[in-house]
C-alpha cells in the first residue's frame, strides 16, 4: 500500500512546518480556482448579455429610445453604463441652446468615464488574490524545500551517515512543497493574465460604446436645435 501511494506516505511522515506550508498552499489553491471558475462564468454571462444588448442598441435611432431598451434588456455592463447615462441626462433641462449643448455633452462624458471605471473595478475584483498567489506560492514552496533539506542534513548528523535511505525521505518530503508551490502558482498566474487582458479589452469596448451613446445624445440635441431654428 505504501509503495502504491508514496505521496500519502510522505505526507503522513512530514513534520509540522511542512504540513503548515502545504496547508497554506492548499488554501491558496482552493481560493485561486474558486476565483477563476466564478469569474469565468460571470464574464461569459456578461459577454453574452453585452452582445444581445448591443444588437438591440444598433437599431436605436433616438436617444429617448434607450430607456425602453434598458427596461427590457437583461443585466449587463452595457446596460449598466447606459442606465447611468440616462440617469444623468434626466437631470438636464428640456431647453437646449448652442451655449449649453457642449456642457451637457461634457457632463455625460464624465458620467461615462465614472461608470466605466466602476465597471473595471468590479471586473478586477479579487484579481489581486490571484496575483498574490502566483507570486508567493513559489516562495512558500522554496521555503518548504529549504526547511526539508535542513531537516535532512540534521538527520544525517544524528545518524552519522549520508546513506541514501537516511537522506532520501527528507529530500522527497522537501520537494513536495516545491511541486505544490508550482501547482498553485501556474494556474493563478495564468488566470490573472487572462482576466487582466480580458478586462482591458472590455474597457476599450465600453469606451467605444459610451462614445456611440454620447453621439446619439448629441445628435438629438442638434436635431432639437435645428427644429427650433427652422
Amino acid at each position: 500500500m505504501n509503495n502504491s501511494v508514496p505521496l500519502l506516505q510522505m505526507l503522513t511522515q512530514s513534520d509540522i512546518a511542512t504540513i503548515v506550508i502545504l496547508g497554506i498552499l492548499a488554501v491558496m489553491s482552493l481560493g485561486s480556482w474558486g476565483i477563476i471558475i466564478v469569474k469565468y462564468i460571470v464574464n461569459r454571462k456578461n459577454q453574452r448579455a453585452n452582445v444581445v444588448f448591443f444588437r438591440e442598441f444598433i437599431n436605436v435611432r433616438q436617444f429617448v429610445e434607450l430607456q425602453g431598451l434598458c427596461e427590457t434588456a437583461d443585466d449587463s455592463a452595457l446596460r449598466s453604463l447606459t442606465s447611468e447615462v440616462l440617469k444623468e441626462a434626466s437631470k438636464f433641462s428640456n431647453f437646449v441652446s448652442y451655449d449649453s449643448i457642449q456642457h451637457r455633452a461634457s457632463l455625460l462624458e464624465d458620467t461615462i468615464q465614472r461608470s466605466i471605471e466602476g465597471l473595471r473595478l468590479t471586473e478586477d475584483r479579487y484579481l489581486g488574490f490571484l496575483a498574490t498567489c502566483s507570486n508567493l506560492a513559489p516562495f512558500f514552496g522554496l521555503l518548504g524545500t529549504v526547511w526539508g533539506i535542513m531537516v535532512a542534513f540534521f538527520q544525517i548528523g544524528q545518524h552519522g551517515s549520508a546513506d541514501l535511505t537516511v537522506v532520501a525521505p527528507g529530500i522527497a518530503m522537501a520537494l513536495i512543497t516545491t511541486v505544490a508551490g508550482l501547482v498553485v502558482a501556474i494556474p493563478a498566474s495564468a488566470g490573472y493574465n487572462y482576466f487582466t487582458s480580458r478586462n482591458g479589452q472590455n474597457e476599450i469596448s465600453y469606451f467605444n460604446f459610451g462614445s456611440q451613446v454620447l453621439s446619439l445624445f448629441k445628435r438629438g440635441d442638434l436635431l432639437a436645435l435645428e427644429e427650433v431654428a427652422g
